[in-house]
């Protein structure tokens, strides 16, 4: 797929917008305004904002629910965000969930500007091989002919290397420290907001954006998973190390999950492997 590098670095500051769009939605709930009073209000926002914050108010404006508007378009939703915008209608808890999502762009903003930095290097490499490789043209005398070769080359790094880019910060998000730090937070919000054991963890392993996780919880059925404990729901997922699955068994006893979770969500976005 064609993705030019000044569109890949437009949606490396998608995070700021969404953050800045779900906080801003936040305040309006928390005052009791009604959705399409509030998102009437808002923008205008860039990349990607753009088109949930058109959607939604045009969808709420015609009476749609939030949660309905949401699972008719996925693509425009990363999977934690869908998830947890089901969440917090589900639960009557919408404005801690946008409140909750901010903080979640706002550390996605901070990561995406770390990819970028690691990025320097390797693209300031390519800038210099588009112009360095076709130097001998140059040196026998073909300055039309180095012009045309490194025109071209700059050019399709312009309009083709975004897709490694795009790559590579998608790749970042993937790791998985991040994975499981979506996990927890999802699943710690879903279980405070006195949702069912299974739809809890249905609801989590769709927000960690690991298909192999989501396959693993949807292996189960739903009475399996009200019935028998996370750790046992969860004994053999990927990407959940033990000390996470441990920290389950411990907070199901001690009846704490909110503490136990959000500490160990905390961590892994710090960087705990």
């Amino acid at each position: 797929m064609r993705t030019s590098v000044a569109a890949a670095l437009r949606a490396f500051d998608d995070g700021r917008h969404r953050a800045e769009f779900y906080r801003m939605w936040r305040l309006g709930v928390a005052a009791g305004l009604a959705h399409p009073a509030i998102l009437g209000t808002l923008g205008p926002f860039g990349g990607t904002t753009r088109e949930v914050h058109a959607r939604l108010l045009a969808g709420t404006r015609a009476g749609r629910d939030v949660a309905d508007l949401v699972r008719g378009a996925r693509a425009l939703f990363e999977p934690f965000e869908a998830a947890m915008l089901q969440l917090g209608v589900e639960s009557g808890q919408l404005d801690r969930t946008l409140g909750a999502l901010g903080d979640f762009f706002e550390r996605q903003h901070r990561m995406m500007l770390a990819v970028k930095k690691q990025l320097a290097a390797p693209m300031f490499t390519a800038l210099c091989a588009a112009l360095i490789a076709p130097l001998p043209l140059l040196f026998q005398g073909g300055g039309a002919a180095y012009a045309l070769a490194a025109g071209g080359a700059l050019g399709g790094l312009a309009l083709f290397g975004g897709g490694l880019l795009a790559g590579r910060a998608q790749a970042y998000q993937r790791r998985p420290m991040f994975v499981r730090a979506r996990f927890a937070r999802a699943l710690m919000m879903a279980v405070e907001a006195g949702l069912p054991l299974g739809r809890a963890l249905r609801l989590a392993a769709d927000a960690s954006g690991d298909p192999a996780l989501a396959a693993h919880v949807g292996r189960i059925d739903e009475r399996t998973l009200v019935t028998q404990s996370l750790e046992a729901s969860l004994a053999g997922a990927p990407t959940l190390p033990a000390e996470l699955i441990a920290s389950l068994r411990v907070a199901e006893r001690t009846g704490d999950l909110r503490t136990t979770l959000g500490r160990m969500a905390e961590l892994y976005e710090d960087g705990f492997r």
